[in-house]
């Protein structure tokens, strides 16, 4: 079960999400699970995925945001990393379909960094040749 300090930040999340997107975000919270760095790795493999440097994770099984139990929600990027799996979750509950997995993140990454200015003044640049190489289907 979420605090209540949980619910109203992921209720705002979602506010924003629908004001900056064309997703339908009348949708009910994700189930949020603390973790440790170890168990979010394993749990993260255990779906097939590269877990180096792994943050956080939506399940689209369980509808479940896996967060580490170093997670601060007070802190401005701990709060871009949930809004990061939020969004997959709106993604998921949209039925948003992508011809790879990787293809989720071309709108979260723009997305989150556009959060993190907007709602914490905090400017995230991240690596515009990795975001190109991690969202987009590889071809062989």
């Amino acid at each position: 079960m979420l605090n209540i300090c949980v619910k109203e930040i992921l209720t705002a999340m979602l506010l924003w999400i629908g004001a900056n997107t064309g997703y339908n975000v009348d949708l009910s919270h994700p189930q949020i699970q603390s973790v440790t760095q170890t168990e979010l790795e394993e749990l993260y493999s255990q779906g097939g995925g590269n877990a180096s440097e792994l943050h956080a994770f939506y399940d689209t099984v369980y509808d479940t945001i896996y967060l580490p139990d170093t997670f601060n929600i007070h802190d401005a990027w701990h709060k871009g990393v949930l809004m990061h799996e939020l969004l997959h979750y709106v993604q998921d509950q949209n039925q948003t379909k992508f011809e790879c997995t990787a293809e989720m993140e071309q709108d979260v990454w723009p997305l989150q960094q556009k959060y993190l200015l907007e709602v914490h003044g905090l400017t995230w640049n991240y690596d515009e040749l990795w975001y190109k190489l991690t969202s987009n289907c590889q071809t062989n």
